[in-house]
């Protein structure tokens, strides 16, 4: 552990990293939302935001070319309780029944989805179990479920297999079974949610255990052998302060972990359902940490990661090395690949389809199974404006843009189809490019959801106009006429 005075010394590197990104003056012009509310860009277009299916197929009409540059999700929704911060559907019906039904109709899931995609196995780059809490299933349950992957997909391709793990799961001779199962069935990575190291923190967000149990956790994915072991962390919860975080943050870089995934509190709803912090936050607001002690403990948490060694290689996921990024976020994400989404309330991205499957209740996705079509119940065709869109934004807020990858794409250089709004964000030193390569600044990256944003189709906007400051950075607002730049 450091000492007081370094302590002191990383709040105010951290300080001094805030102060040089100016947020106040970003807020002046327009580019952060004045009521200082947050929403992760993750997808484009977002998730929330996709239309009902209406009895439509799906899929008719469509044929499916990307069999060999996808990444394959699925989803188990059960919990052992429900997090104030989570936006999604989950099932607190835990017994091994209740687990062992799901999986019945998660494999029946998976074989509709073979069927109707031609009956070639789907070949993954890269493999996410997420959730909910897979390491709630018992080690004979997670093996029907690897099993069950491994008879279904063709993982010859697969270069990294992850799975999502709650610390108190993980613990005792019946955590270390699972592990142990995990790792023989080919699962090299662990991502686990501790979201914090403050029990006092930890009760408030009803996690279902302790900093101590977290710890524990972590030495037993080691003691399993497991190859790549990251946490995920949460900053901006009520009770955090940036003393606090800088505590939690140099704990964290000491336990033997290659990776860690720093998340900002997620108030504004993301998914299909209304986390009861969105509630919390709207009756008593002032619980929350101010904005300004939020991006304090953001630059804290990357001071405080690159002076132990780790370097962002993924935004917001720092890592010892690349190799131990989440590399189905980069194959989604920065290359563009389709992704198949297997479980209740998962996506899928399959050429110019958008999915979401229901996520109103485990009784409305068994019924859909059982009546023989797949859980979709929203569906978006990408337009030719969408495509041109996702595939500046996604790439943009990871490693940056290849402007020739992104003209082999879209049929247009990036410079042609947003010139204006890119010399704009130039202007105030968000973006710079060169001749090959269009990517965000330090400034750029320490807000780089809302710098993508930029991008979206108005209708897509999370927030409306209003919610800006009426300037030139308002993402609203148009860019201008200034037309000539390079790409």
């Amino acid at each position: 552990m450091t000492s007081p005075a370094s302590r002191r010394d990383l709040l105010e590197a951290a300080a001094a990293e805030v102060r040089a990104h100016d947020p106040a003056a970003l807020k002046a012009l327009g580019l952060l939302p004045r009521h200082d509310l947050f929403f992760p860009a993750i997808y484009y277009p977002p998730l929330t935001m996709y239309e009902g299916a209406d009895g439509r197929d799906p899929l008719a009409g469509f044929e499916w070319t990307g069999r060999d540059r996808t990444c394959l999700y699925v989803h188990i929704p059960q919990c052992p309780s429900r997090c104030t911060y989570c936006h999604w559907m989950i099932s607190l019906s835990n017994s091994p029944a209740d687990i062992d039904l799901y999986l019945d109709h998660l494999e029946k899931e998976m074989d509709l989805w073979r069927s109707r995609l031609g009956g070639a196995a789907p070949r993954p780059s890269s493999v996410l179990i997420g959730g909910g809490t897979p390491t709630l299933l018992s080690a004979a349950q997670l093996e029907r479920l690897l099993t069950a992957l491994a008879a279904r997909c063709d993982l010859s391709l697969c270069r990294q297999f992850s799975v999502e793990a709650e610390p108190a799961t993980l613990l005792g001779a019946a955590g270390l079974e699972k592990l142990r199962v995990m790792k023989d069935l080919g699962v090299d990575r662990i991502s686990m949610g501790v979201q914090a190291l403050d029990d006092a923190v930890l009760k408030h967000m009803a996690r279902p255990h302790d900093a101590a149990e977290a710890v524990a956790a972590i030495r037993q994915i080691r003691r399993a052998g497991i190859a790549s072991v990251s946490i995920d962390l949460i900053y901006g919860f009520p009770g955090s302060t940036p003393e606090k975080w800088a505590e939690t943050m140099e704990t964290a870089l000491s336990l033997d972990i290659d990776a860690c995934q720093l998340y900002r509190l997620r108030i504004v709803p993301h998914g299909d359902k209304v986390g009861a912090v969105r509630e919390s936050h709207r009756k008593s607001p002032d619980r929350f940490p101010p904005l300004e002690e939020v991006y304090l403990m953001k630059a804290l948490g990357k001071v405080a990661a690159e002076r132990r060694g780790f370097a962002e290689n993924l935004r917001r996921l720092f890592t010892r090395s690349p190799r131990h990024i989440s590399y189905y976020l980069r194959d989604y994400g920065c290359r563009l690949y389709d992704n198949l989404g297997i479980g209740v309330s998962s996506w899928s991205s399959l050429g110019d389809r958008l999915l979401m499957n229901t996520g109103t209740n485990l009784k409305a996705y068994y019924a859909m199974i059982a009546a023989g079509r797949l859980p979709v119940d929203r569906v978006h065709v990408r337009t030719v404006d969408d495509e041109r869109r996702r595939t500046l934004v996604l790439p943009l807020k990871g490693y940056g843009v290849s402007k020739t990858r992104y003209r082999e794409r879209t049929g247009r250089g990036v410079g042609e189809l947003f010139g204006p709004r890119i010399a704009l964000l130039e202007k105030h030193g968000l973006l710079e490019q060169n001749e090959a390569r269009l990517a965000l600044t330090p400034r750029g990256g320490f807000f780089a959801d809302e710098v993508i944003m930029q991008f979206y189709a108005p209708r897509y906007l999370p927030f409306p106009r209003e919610d800006y400051a009426a300037a030139e950075l308002n993402p609203h607002r148009p860019a201008g006429t200034a037309a000539t730049l390079r790409g």
